[in-house]
């Protein structure tokens, strides 16, 4: 349902029913397709365009040859010439190493020797700036003989973007490719680069070597003093500042240590005795007298005396049951037991208090352990101070040490491989002239060309599609504006037959003299639509408005106007259009009309036109005046309730909603609103905006009727609307006309 349009003014289709827009479907193939021929024109223009630029760009390209050799690359740097190298041949390839190489190869140092090797900043291919200009009418530049390192660095730049540089898998052999535009140059190249990366290797460790064995020979003497001093210095601060150790802790770590376990032990020792007494503070407070206390039940003194105060308990029941209280063995024996309890009482007594002293002994003992640690730290805090300045004394002692040992260390391997320097690659093999152009490629150029063509075909009909939304279908129509579908009226173009000549090729003529054609059978559908729509005598007053102009109102409402009066009813038709008087064309110019029945006071029935051939009337806008506001005159009122009186229906050849105002006036009036929106035309927006102004003005809207429809386009979007299967019925039309 469309949101945009108000409950009460969604019309039912026919009695009893309320109207329900249909839930929008998915798309299907044959809509697809439809979709297709209706933009095919669009497509294969843009896809064929599309398709000769890219395929233009391939052919106008110069050719380019390219020329291929391959590096085998050592990756764990082997030296034939040191007795200590593994010879491991058949090694996993080291991945890191080998890629190392290959960014090597694609650097710029190394387009930059090439570059100078081959004197390439003199080939215009390389730079631009030598060849000729405009069309050869500037000659070329004279060779650069000292070329500076800017124009060098350009040139390597440009010589990169020919340099193809991979990988073959995961194996040591490297691959390195040349474009140029002369095979004979491309070869040239791609050896020289191949050489001039192997000369590289072996410049850079020659180079290395020597400033090892120069920078090693100077330094080794002052970096043996300097470890001895360092090694000094850190002994002489230790003993300065006290920091002996043992098992490598100072002593006064080794004492916060054993105080940390002793305070440990001392914590849990309170902690339970604490919790002792707390039990047994807590079941004297809950009135069992100690009885219960964990260290009374315990206790043998109190296990004695409860026994005695149990067989004294017993023999005092035993006498109570013979004697009176009175007598001297019950109060004896009463006596007894009172004793007893009392000595229970003042054991569980002392042994509370022994509970308090031993927690409070306990707290004593950590307190007492946590000052030891306390000054302990205070040592520890001392040392630590004293351990910054050695901390870094320790490691410039370190450092000065590992420096020394490994600059030793290098200093005998360099002393030993001075002159045994190899290259750590050597040429797998050499490039050949290439014998055929290996660009433009013409069967991937055209592939690629008919790829960009198909998506530039569908983008554009993609675009067209949901650029220029109309309307085609019921779906679209009950969907988008909210409003009953009334039925499809085709292009009077796209189902007359071919060989119709003379008056009647008219449409108005030929629905009389075809009543049985498909372009009839429309309007007779419409007529039933109007017909079950109806309620009662309240529906005779039917405007006829669109949108926009042109989208067959006119036509419609005539055509309309004769299947009624042809059905036997009485029908009149009202052109309200003061502006395109579409109705009065088709009749022909008039004397007397609307205006004149409603200004001049012209009898009704003089301005009547009668149409001999369907028995319907016509109340046509005569004259050339548009009068000002006719249609809020309370006489057009008249004039419409007695053309109501006299007819069955009054059918108002409404103008367009959108432009014109008596539009809204015709609509707000009439019983009922036939909403015409021309099929594949009507912008949507547009359509939308004039239901909404009808609604806003009362109307009653009873259906929205797609007109001017292409029948053979509508079949092929695959809707399912009548139009859609006019191919089937067409022979019967023909057949029953």
């Amino acid at each position: 349902m469309n949101s945009l349009i108000p409950i009460s003014h969604e019309l039912p289709a026919h009695p009893g029913q309320p109207f329900r827009p249909i839930e929008p479907e998915r798309m299907h193939l044959r809509q697809l397709f439809g979709i297709l021929l209706q933009r095919a024109k669009l497509a294969l223009c843009v896809g064929a365009a599309v398709f000769l630029v890219v395929l233009a760009a391939f052919a106008l390209k110069t050719p380019t040859y390219s020329a291929s050799g391959s590096v085998l690359i050592d990756p764990k740097g082997v030296n034939l010439a040191r007795a200590d190298q593994p010879q491991s041949y058949g090694a996993q390839p080291d991945a890191s190493a080998v890629d190392t190489q290959v960014e090597i190869l694609k650097s710029e140092a190394l387009a930059e020797r090439v570059v100078r090797r081959l004197k390439l900043y003199n080939d215009p291919e390389f730079n631009g700036s030598q060849a000729p200009r405009l069309f050869g009418l500037i000659p070329a530049k004279g060779p650069i003989a000292n070329p500076d390192s800017k124009l060098v660095a350009r040139v390597a730049g440009g010589l990169m973007s020919h340099v193809w540089v991979h990988r073959a898998g995961l194996t040591y052999v490297v691959y390195v490719s040349v474009a140029s535009t002369s095979p004979q140059k491309a070869a040239m190249i791609t050896n020289t680069y191949m050489d001039e990366y192997l000369k590289k290797q072996l410049d850079d460790k020659i180079a290395l070597v020597t400033k090892a064995n120069g920078d090693l020979g100077a330094s080794l003497e002052k970096m043996r003093q300097d470890a001895e001093v360092a090694v000094a210095r850190v002994q002489e601060y230790k003993n300065a500042h006290g920091l002996m150790s043992a098992e490598g802790a100072t002593m006064a770590e080794q004492e916060v240590t054993t105080l940390n376990t002793q305070i440990a032990a001392a914590k849990a020792e309170h902690a339970e005795k604490a919790a002792r007494l707390a039990a047994a503070e807590a079941q004297l407070r809950m009135g069992s007298g100690g009885a219960d206390v964990g260290a009374a039940l315990g206790s043998e003194t109190i296990k004695e005396l409860r026994k005695r105060e149990a067989e004294l308990s017993v023999k005092l029941a035993q006498l109570k049951t013979d004697f009176t209280d009175d007598y001297p063995e019950v109060k004896r024996t009463q006596a007894q037991l009172k004793d007893i309890r009392a000595e229970i009482q003042t054991e569980i007594n002392r042994i509370m208090s022994s509970l308090k002293a031993d927690a409070t002994a306990a707290a004593g003992r950590e307190s007492s352990l946590l000052g030891s640690r306390g000054a302990a730290a205070g040592g520890i805090q001392s040392n630590n101070q004293a351990l910054i300045g050695l901390v870094g004394l320790q490691q410039r002692a370190d450092a000065a040490k590992a420096i020394y040992e490994a600059y030793l260390n290098r200093a005998k391997q360099v002393a030993a491989e001075g002159g045994m320097q190899q290259a750590d690659a050597s040429i797998s093999s050499l490039a050949a002239t290439p014998t055929a152009p290996s660009s433009p490629n013409m069967k991937l150029g055209a592939a690629l060309a008919l790829l960009a063509g198909l998506i530039s075909a569908g983008a554009a009909i993609i675009m067209a599609e949901f650029w220029d939304k109309h309307l085609r279908s019921r779906l679209d129509v009950e969907r988008e504006l909210g409003v009953p579908f009334a039925g499809v009226l085709p292009d009077f173009r796209s189902v007359k037959p071919k060989n119709l000549r003379g008056p009647e090729a008219q449409p108005q003529e030929y629905l009389v003299s075809h009543p049985f054609s498909g372009f009839a059978e429309a309007f007779r559908n419409l007529r039933a639509f109007l017909m079950v729509s109806a309620h009662g005598d309240d529906a005779k007053l039917l405007a006829v408005t669109s949108a926009v102009p042109r989208e067959g109102k006119s036509l419609t409402s005539f055509c309309l106007a004769r299947t009624l009066a042809l059905g036997g009813a009485r029908v009149v038709l009202v052109d309200c259009d003061l502006r395109q008087r579409g109705v009065t064309k088709i009749l022909g110019p008039r004397e007397v009309g609307l205006v004149e029945v409603v200004q001049d006071k012209v009898p009704l029935a003089e301005a009547l036109v009668h149409d001999a051939k369907s028995n319907c009337w016509v109340l046509p806008a005569a004259g050339k005046s548009i009068p000002y506001d006719l249609f809020s005159n309370p006489e057009t009122d008249d004039v419409l309730r007695e053309l109501c009186n006299q007819f069955d229906y009054v059918i108002l050849d409404a103008p367009p909603i959108l432009g014109v105002a008596d539009a809204r006036i015709l609509a707000g009036k009439a019983d009922r609103v036939l909403y015409l929106v021309q099929w594949n035309k009507t912008p949507l927006r547009a359509a939308q905006s004039a239901v909404d102004i009808l609604h806003e003005c009362g109307a009653n809207v009873v259906g929205a009727l797609l007109t001017k429809v292409n029948v053979k386009g509508q079949a092929r979007y695959g809707y399912g609307d009548s139009s859609d299967y006019y191919g089937y019925f067409k022979n019967y039309y023909i057949a029953a006309a």
